[in-house]
């Protein structure tokens, strides 16, 4: 399994309720034909220790294989979804591609 991971850095206006009714359906819209799964947001409220976390908030989305989250990224109206960034967030944000790996037996993924 292929993860898409969107990191947004903590410091910067994020708004939130923007984000969840108008950008994750675009988001979705978008990368939802391409088999896009397990959608999720995690809002980062801390680290161990004393320093502020390096992001307030971690987008995922799960794809079957790389070639399908390419196809994703390859869709003629990914564009809207980066050209909207800037109505919910200053800067921009990190995006880094995985692969799901397995842990062994009883530890979940």
């Amino acid at each position: 399994m292929t993860v898409l991971r969107v990191c947004y850095k903590h410091g910067a206006r994020f708004d939130e309720g923007y984000y969840i009714s108008t950008h994750t359906p675009i988001v979705h819209a978008v990368m939802g034909p391409h088999g896009a799964k397990n959608l999720e947001m995690i809002r980062v409220t801390a680290t161990p220790g004393a320093p502020p976390p390096p992001y307030q908030v971690i987008f995922s989305a799960y794809f079957d294989s790389p070639a399908r989250l390419q196809a994703a990224l390859q869709d003629p109206r990914i564009g809207e979804v980066m050209g909207d960034i800037a109505n919910f967030h200053d800067g921009g944000p990190d995006v880094m591609i995985g692969e799901v790996v397995a842990l062994g037996p009883g530890i979940r993924n």
